[in-house]
């Protein structure tokens, strides 16, 4: 069984995030442990996109972006996969240079 992290950034993409999540909830069976960071940009992305704050609705973890007592936030945690949708270029960026600002970029 599979943990999975997803990360969701303020770049411009909600509905794919939201599409992400439904289909991991939909396979719920195939994973342990489904947990999500977002920044807080992306939380405005997604009530202007989406118009709603059904984010808060899926029945999974959810850490802050300074939580760097998340259990993914160290390479011990032992997750097996990180999707961040959307991805920022910003946040792409710190990734590609190894700058860590905040739980996202650190456990990437």
């Amino acid at each position: 069984m599979r943990k999975i992290v997803v990360a969701i950034t303020g770049a411009s993409g909600s509905i794919y995030a939201k599409n992400l999540l439904d289909k991991l909830v939909l396979i719920k069976d195939q994973w342990t442990e489904l947990s999500v960071v977002m920044t807080e940009n992306a939380k405005d992305v997604w009530k202007t996109e989406l118009d709603n704050e059904a984010y808060l609705h899926y029945p999974i973890r959810y850490f802050g972006t300074t939580d760097f007592m998340a259990p993914f936030a160290s390479g011990s945690g032992q997750y097996d996969t990180m999707i961040i949708a959307p991805c920022s270029m910003g946040t792409l960026g710190r990734i590609a240079t190894g700058v860590s600002n905040d739980l996202i970029t650190r456990a990437a």
